[in-house]
């Protein structure tokens, strides 16, 4: 992880300690939207950067990734709301 939580370990700690748990219906929307974002950024950042002829990425292959990320954001801004309210 680039940038840690100053209490991450605790929180690890917290979540095995309490047997803290995600309700499967919130992992299959983590899974699915998650799973397709990292997924389209990683095919577009890969198409370029990797194997023998590297290149630089593009802008408009650059906005793609930025708007994925910004769909994982959403998402979870979303997903946050939703289960603050409950």
């Amino acid at each position: 992880m680039c940038n840690p939580l100053n209490n991450e370990k605790e929180i690890y700690e917290k979540i095995t300690k309490e047997r803290l748990a995600v309700p499967s219906a919130i992992w299959q929307l983590l899974d699915h939207h998650l799973g397709n974002d990292l997924y389209i950024i990683t095919l577009i950042a890969g198409s370029h950067v990797t194997g023998e002829s590297q290149e630089l990425i593009p802008p408009e292959e650059g906005k793609k990734i930025i708007e994925r990320c910004e769909e994982i954001g959403w998402f979870l801004q979303k997903l946050r709301k939703l289960s603050a309210s409950q």
